[in-house]
């Protein structure tokens, strides 16, 4: 199959034109990565799709095109659909400082996943009106979410999404964009539900910046869950085909 190459187009500017352009995308089939370092990675598809719809860098709490957030997914990997540190103020500095270890270049780390309950004592509880981590082996202050604070943070991310499924070839390095899912209503039952069963995993990222004492660098707290379970939190699902719109 012949390789396409990213060429420069403007952003669709509704939802029919988005389908539409995702579409021809997935049309095409093959997409040789342009010889530029910032496809490297694992990133690189999801960017390369960005560009080809011509979507600026978006980490804001909106989402990407127009109405619609775009993800690109491939393999088994979990789904990031969007971030949302806890409360109160500073309590990720605490959960380092007081869980963190050894990163092997004398920083304090505390990178971890929570599902369930964790080697490391995390579980979750969901409470009356919030979400809370704690710790089966040490009491202290504890991370926390309102119902409403999460479920904000991912309908304005996250209210309509369409995902992008495909596949990472070498020698060439490449992508196969195989095929796109839209799914939109974000289901509130079933999202507390998700959070609270560990259908979602809650991803910490934060270290010191040199030793312990020092600042802290915070990736941000992530909500990622399997693409399989994203009919547990929206109302709808569409698969992206010719002839839509």
């Amino acid at each position: 199959m012949p390789k396409r190459k990213l060429t420069h187009t403007t952003q669709p500017r509704t939802g029919t034109a988005s389908f539409k352009k995702i579409i021809e995308i997935l049309k095409t089939g093959t997409w040789e990565f342009p010889k530029d370092g910032k496809y490297n990675g694992s990133g690189g598809p999801g960017r390369l799709l960005e560009d080809l719809l011509n979507i600026k860098a978006n980490n804001a709490d909106s989402p990407d095109l127009e109405d619609w957030e775009i993800k690109f997914h491939g393999g088994a990997s979990l789904l990031t659909l969007f971030h949302k540190d806890p409360e109160p103020r500073g309590i990720i500095r605490v959960m380092v400082h007081e869980h963190g270890w050894d990163d092997g270049k004398g920083r304090l780390s505390f990178r971890h996943t929570i599902k369930s309950e964790t080697e490391r004592g995390f579980y979750v509880v969901n409470e009356n009106d919030r979400i809370v981590i704690r710790n089966r082996f040490k009491d202290t202050a504890v991370p926390h979410w309102t119902h409403n604070t999460l479920f904000n943070a991912f309908s304005s991310k996250c209210r309509r999404l369409i995902v992008v499924e495909g596949k990472v070839l070498k020698n060439p390095r490449r992508v196969v964009y195989r095929e796109a899912t839209a799914y939109w209503e974000p289901d509130i039952k079933g999202f507390s539900e998700a959070i609270a069963d560990g259908t979602f995993c809650i991803d910490f990222d934060a270290r010191t910046k040199k030793g312990a004492g020092s600042g802290i660098r915070n990736h941000g707290t992530k909500f990622r869950i399997k693409i399989d379970d994203l009919t547990k939190v929206y109302a709808n699902k569409k698969k992206l085909t010719t002839g839509m719109g």
